[in-house]
């Protein structure tokens, strides 16, 4: 199953205009540029913005109209990665081997276009193989230890407070990814 790709590819003639904008913008004092932004967001520039800022936060809506502007997973991405505390979700790529021993059997599934193979059927998510391995809802990742769940712990001598992961746990389950000829321990 093919993916559709939603980047936007500029042609040379749509380029050529937007970088000489881009270039202008780059030229202009902070008065030209505080002009440009009423025209640009019709509205009045924050008072603080310098030169510098004015001119990145005009040429990047610029470019966003022109090019497209991110998608709404590289946003959701880029907000969860500006809180502190949080872990970037993983990608695992297409050929990698999830194992997972769940009540002494273990469980391989394998990662392929569109989805997750295992036992020879496929599916389009882990917790829906989660579910069928242990007959109660999931969260797949997790299961599989892609994902970490953070549990408060005891404060230690120094009278912080710890945040223990799941792998810092001991004992409990056990579960690896495998790409290629390597072996990687997951957390």
């Amino acid at each position: 199953m093919a993916r559709k790709t939603s980047m936007v590819q500029p042609t040379p003639a749509s380029a050529e205009p937007l970088a000489g904008t881009l270039a202008s913008i780059g030229a202009m004092n902070i008065e030209q540029l505080r002009s440009y932004w009423r025209k640009t967001f019709a509205s009045d520039p924050p008072a603080a913005f310098s030169r510098d800022l004015l001119a990145r936060a005009i040429s990047y809506r610029l470019q966003a109209a022109a090019l497209s502007d991110m998608g709404a997973s590289t946003a959701r991405l880029l907000r969860c990665l500006g809180r502190p505390g949080v872990e970037a979700p993983r990608q695992v790529k297409v050929g990698s081997v999830i194992i997972r021993e769940y009540q002494g059997v273990v469980h391989e599934v394998l990662v392929v276009p569109g989805g997750f193979c295992w036992q020879g059927h496929n599916f389009d998510s882990l917790s829906t193989i989660a579910k069928k391995i242990t007959g109660t809802s999931w969260n797949g990742p997790r299961f599989f230890g892609l994902r970490s769940k953070k549990e408060p712990t005891q404060p230690d001598e120094g009278g912080s407070s710890g945040v223990q992961t799941a792998s810092a746990r001991a004992g409990g389950r056990r579960s690896s990814v495998r790409a290629g000829s390597t072996s990687e321990r997951a957390p």
